[in-house]
């Protein structure tokens, strides 16, 4: 059965970017006098909407709520190598303290919670309640304002008209019925491509199905969104054979099981040798190169944290161990290495050639205390401290997916651009589903950019709207 209905704008997608275009827009059409129909498709049910952004802490790159951390647009171009797009970033860098403060002022708090990151190169503004906070407190605010919202919905094709503007939009609601919006407008924000394995496999390569998403919201993210966008000639945009990586332990059902210790241990691959230095940088600056390294240099794709008691010692420990499953424990490095199916004299020695080499200093867990291991290969430049107060315990880490890079290019309003670098009419995209990342990714910008140009992309939609003289009484 096919039936049509009618609306103004569409918006594929319940997260962070969906949300805040949807509250915009129906925000600038009461400001502006405007009868125009919102609706939200989205694939999950009602518990769990949301994609990715419902599960995230939502990390924000802020010094406070009206200015972003020192260095924002330097390093987000410098990380991507200047293949970023420099417009976009300034743009971003201009209205995210806006943007926060229109957030805060739905009923959204934020504050300096403890994160992860026990040592960080930037600080880290969060949503009180996390990206929760932000979907229930945006999708709530725009029901008020008469915003439809079709949960266990899929958007499946996108039509144009005779002169390239959007005009339809087919979804499949539960049970298979499908449904053929005529709008004016639609607004992706339906998320990466970390729920296909066909996508990942096509993009990210050899094995990449075997990357889980950080989180059970990354499952619904299935891509059908970009190739819908693709297929109507839509210029790519991001680094597609990447994405951004985290290091999980992958025994937990947790979302974003981070382990975050490892700087004050060791890592050891299968052979129970070292392969990183763990103490290179701040946490936030490295765990992304380290997770990539598990997956793409170690055998089998995992890697293990090598410690000892004095683990508990660290203040807040707990916040940069977010796994829910007990460490593996034993009185000794053979009985351990017999746990974790690694051979115990290569891990033994793995562990005493380490302890020979930490050089004497002070150790210091809150900042790069300088304090090395070296005469061995590859040395540890930062909070080296010997393995030898039993029991030893470990955990076992993987790399997981925390969004893929690859996706739509836009222009500073949200407009998806053509492979002409022309808009195309009437469609906008916001989020992870837009592409952006190169390189290293600059923490704490994804949902940030998500709100900011989600919220861009629906007032922008609202006037082209309103220049098409269409809208329903």
């Amino acid at each position: 059965m096919t039936r049509e209905v009618d609306y103004d704008i569409a918006i594929i997608g319940c997260g962070a970017a969906g949300t805040a275009a949807a509250l915009a827009a129906a925000e600038k059409a009461k400001e502006e006098n405007k009868n125009i129909r919102i609706a939200i498709i989205e694939r999950a049910d009602f518990n769990n909407r949301g994609g990715n952004t419902r599960w995230t802490a939502a990390y924000m790159r802020m010094e406070n709520i009206d200015q972003p951390a020192p260095n924002f647009k330097e390093d987000m171009l410098a990380f991507s190598d200047n293949y970023s797009d420099r417009a976009y970033i300034e743009t971003l860098y201009d209205l995210a303290g806006p943007t926060l403060r229109w957030v805060e002022s739905k009923g959204v708090g934020f504050d300096y919670l403890p994160t992860m990151f026990l040592t960080a190169s930037k600080p880290r503004l969060l949503p009180v309640g996390g990206g929760r906070a932000i979907i229930d407190t945006l999708s709530l605010r725009a029901r008020a304002l008469n915003v439809e919202i079709i949960y266990e919905a899929t958007a499946w094709n996108l039509g144009l008209n005779d002169d390239g503007a959007v005009e339809s939009l087919k979804i499949r609601v539960k049970g298979g019925d499908s449904i053929t919006l005529n709008v004016d407008s639609v607004i992706l924000a339906a998320g990466g491509f970390q729920g296909s394995q066909e996508m990942m496999a096509q993009y990210i390569g050899r094995d990449a199905h075997k990357i889980p998403p950080v989180a059970e919201g990354g499952y619904y993210n299935k891509g059908e969104a970009i190739r819908m966008a693709q297929h109507l000639g839509a210029k790519g945009a991001g680094q597609w054979d990447s994405f951004h990586a985290e290091p999980v332990d992958p025994r937990s059902k947790r979302e974003e099981a981070g382990v975050m210790t490892y700087p004050y241990a060791i890592l050891v691959n299968q052979h129970g040798e070292r392969f990183t230095d763990e103490g290179e940088a701040t946490i936030d600056e490295q765990y992304e190169a380290v997770a990539r390294k598990i997956f793409y240099d170690q055998p089998g794709h995992i890697a293990y944290m090598i410690t000892d008691q004095k683990l508990y010692d660290i203040p807040n420990y707990e916040e940069a161990l977010q796994t829910e499953q007990p460490p593996v424990v034993s009185d000794t490095i053979e009985g351990l290495a017999e746990q974790l199916n690694i051979n115990p004299e290569n891990l033994k020695k793995t562990v005493e050639d380490f302890n020979q080499a930490v050089q004497p200093g002070q150790f210091l867990w809150n900042r790069k205390d300088g304090k090395q291991a070296v005469g061995i290969e590859p040395p540890k430049s930062n909070w080296a401290i010997p393995i030898d107060q039993g029991p030893f315990i470990a955990y076992p880490i993987v790399c997981c997916n925390v969004f893929t890079n690859g996706g739509i290019a836009t222009d500073v309003h949200g407009r998806v651009v053509s492979n002409d670098n022309e808009p195309i009419p009437g469609l906008y995209a916001a989020g992870e589903m837009t592409g952006l990342y190169y390189g290293k990714y600059p923490g704490g910008t994804s949902v940030l950019r998500s709100l900011v140009f989600g919220k861009r992309a629906g007032e922008h939609a609202v006037h082209y709207v309103a220049s098409t003289e269409k809208t329903y009484s």
